[in-house]
């Protein structure tokens, strides 16, 4: 069979320039390089708020409901209990985690679009993917600061292979073939087919996104597997990587043809006789044991977490096709009420109130499934958009203001009546000549809305704002509103406590 390279007239050169027209035509490999680097810089910015990770989450419905099940994943059940909702993510796990938790997920969802459909491309996906749930469970048990920063290093591990298997599929089988007649690792049957290594290849597009330098380090196989590092450096990043790499290949290797339904330990746990012993030095046993001292982590833990990982994989996988709802949720009052909670806690805590805002305006939200929300507070002698989530959001915030001095129009009129104010229809006779010009011109989609006062010792200081657009028939319940009621009270308590 012809090898790549010597299709190529520019040998490595014209590999690199066909492989990124081929990612290029895709659009979504160029697209996930961005997103690498902007999370990455966004984790090491210590400005970025947890108002700004949050609106960047929410405005993905799908993204949003991923990092909520992964936030509620084994891994962070005793950091804060049950999270439903992005805001209480960001304060629980940490911004830097939550950015580096939506990276792994984008990371996901990026090569699953790519991926063709073929054994090979399903196999090494499966790989990356379960090495991706093993890293995150061993990062737990070293308690490292950051697992999910380990978990992004572990996916992007695999980059070079699956540039290779998803874009030359003829080259892969062949690296596949060479691989098993010779005995040579995958690394190494690369370079004697396509004239450069996996690692190679994965530096090379390293080098030309511009990954942050943990991330591109960790895209390497280490020289050893018996040197320690501390965990969360990046000499223990690259550890894990390729041990889990190492562990999914183990794994995925004794499928049985319906998934990932019997791993090679759990058959090797059941089976006690003396042949099983002998030949364990070939499994995840030994593997584990390989490389516990480096990672500093015990076997038995290692083992748990792959055990785990493969039991996660068979329920289920954060590749589950989400749909975006249509219309207000049926558990409306249950969302609202756990919010209602949730902001409880966060008072008794001592939560500042920008971050409690974040909590109410993001349970409003999703509760009600709102096109938008938005939080209006007093600056000088206007009421500007200070934050909000959604459709149009974060960009129509600087135009929507308007000023202290009294209009006959609906937000003045709520306002000086401390008054929750529901809209049923923005060009409807009875409310059509109260709604404010400049609501519809910078919001044109609007066709329902709600106002929620914010009354600081008989101050307006406020208003919580929240919108369907034309096309949706909705109704507040009487529940539903109490409920957001109660919301925006609890809101106002962490400015009287301060």
């Amino acid at each position: 069979m012809t090898t790549l390279i010597s299709t190529l007239k520019n040998g490595k050169a014209g590999f690199f320039e066909l492989i990124q027209k081929r990612m290029e035509e895709k659009g979504d490999f160029p697209a996930l390089s961005k997103s690498v680097r902007n999370f990455s810089e966004t984790a090491q910015d210590e400005n970025f708020s947890v108002a700004g990770i949050t609106g960047t989450i929410l405005s993905d419905f799908s993204l949003t409901q991923k990092v909520i099940r992964l936030a509620n994943s084994a891994m962070y059940a005793s950091i804060g209990g049950e999270i439903t909702t992005i805001s209480k993510a960001a304060m629980i796990v940490g911004v830097d985690a939550l950015s580096y938790l939506v990276l792994s997920v984008r990371l996901v969802d990026t090569l699953s679009v790519n991926a063709p459909d073929s054994a090979a491309a399903r196999t090494e996906m499966a790989k990356a993917l379960l090495a991706g749930d093993i890293t995150r469970g061993v990062a737990a048990k070293a308690h490292i600061a950051n697992a999910e920063e380990a978990v992004v290093c572990a996916l992007m591990h695999h980059l070079g292979r699956l540039l290779v298997v998803f874009y030359f599929p003829e080259e892969w089988s062949r690296i596949e073939e060479v691989s098993a007649s010779k005995s040579l690792s995958r690394n190494a049957a690369a370079l004697e087919v396509i004239g450069m290594t996996l690692d190679e290849i994965s530096q090379e597009i390293a080098s030309r996104w511009r990954l942050p330098k943990k991330i591109a380090n960790s895209m390497m196989s280490p020289t050893s597997s018996v040197e320690t590092s501390i965990p969360g450096s990046p000499g223990w990043l690259k550890m894990v990587a390729s041990f889990a790499g190492e562990a999914a290949a183990a794994v995925t290797s004794h499928d049985t043809g319906n998934g990932l339904t019997e791993p090679l330990w759990r058959r090797r746990r059941s089976d006690r006789d003396e042949s099983a012993n002998k030949n364990a030095g070939n499994g995840l046993m030994e593997l584990a044991s390989l490389y516990s001292n480096a990672l500093l982590v015990p076997v038995e833990a290692i083992m748990e977490s792959i055990n785990f990982a493969v039991r996660d994989a068979r329920e289920s996988s954060i590749l589950e096709a989400v749909s975006v709802p249509n219309g207000k949720p049926t558990d409306s009052t249950q969302q609202l009420a756990a919010g209602v909670n949730e902001t409880a806690n966060a008072l008794a805590k001592g939560t500042n109130f920008g971050n409690i805002l974040n909590l109410v305006l993001e349970t409003i939200y999703a509760g009600m499934s709102f096109n938008r929300v938005v939080a209006f507070l007093r600056d000088g002698d206007a009421f500007k958009g200070r934050l909000g989530f959604g459709n149009a959001m974060p960009e129509a915030l600087s135009s929507l203001s308007f000023p202290e001095t009294y209009a006959a129009d609906v937000f003045h009129l709520a306002l000086a009546n401390n008054a929750d104010v529901f809209i049923a229809d923005v060009i409807g006779p009875k409310s059509a000549a109260s709604i404010p010009s400049w609501l519809t011109e910078t919001l044109p989609d609007v066709r329902a809305f709600i106002l929620l006062p914010m009354n600081l010792n008989g101050c307006p200081v406020g208003l919580l704002y929240g919108d369907w657009r034309k096309g949706t028939t909705e109704i507040v319940e009487q529940d539903e509103m109490v409920l957001m009621r109660t919301l925006r009270d609890n809101l106002m308590k962490s400015l009287v406590s301060k």
